[in-house]
């Protein structure tokens, strides 16, 4: 930029600009050895979300849990169990946004492609989409069995893979 003006027409000529001011860049760099220099609130912060990813597997299991209760209900009332596949969305659609959060992607895939399955139809499941809703309660359970993070590598490749088979073999739930 040679001249006196942005794209916008701003005069700038009073104006000094950015490289004109020295910038000391080592407060933007933080170490281990600054953290007494650290905000109380910023620390606070993170000690909350460090305490909340060591439960995170105890809580987000519990909800699966629950979920699994909504998918024994709605295999007895195959057919005719939209309130029951609702609640198995409900929750998958919370595993789906916390997965992440605390660096279970594959979690967040899983349940992502459950909610998916679920939301196309919108209705009751027959006993054959009840197996691919199960299918996906298997593959929740080795992640966490497994404590399997980020994004699974090459078992998170097959177990989508699979999962995408089985949804493009039976049609979502209507």
């Amino acid at each position: 930029m040679d001249g006196k003006t942005f794209t916008g027409g701003t005069d700038i000529s009073a104006t000094r600009r950015i490289r004109d001011f020295p910038m000391d860049t080592a407060a933007a760099r933080r170490t281990e050895d600054d953290e007494s220099d650290m905000p109380d609130a910023v620390r606070k912060a993170e000690n909350a979300v460090a305490a909340l990813a060591e439960s995170f597997l105890e809580w987000i299991g519990d909800d699966i849990s629950r979920a699994r209760t909504a998918l024994d209900a709605a295999g007895a009332r195959a057919g005719d169990n939209p309130d029951e596949l609702r609640a198995i969305f409900e929750v998958m659609h919370n595993v789906k946004g916390q997965g992440g959060s605390f660096g279970y992607g594959l979690l967040t895939d899983i349940a992502g492609s459950l909610c998916d399955y679920i939301r196309q139809g919108g209705g009751a499941a027959d006993e054959k989409q009840l197996k691919v809703i199960a299918a996906h309660f298997i593959a929740l359970d080795f992640v966490l069995e497994k404590n399997i993070q980020g994004d699974g590598g090459d078992i998170g490749v097959q177990l989508k893979a699979k999962l995408d088979k089985l949804i493009a073999n039976v049609p979502p739930p209507a």
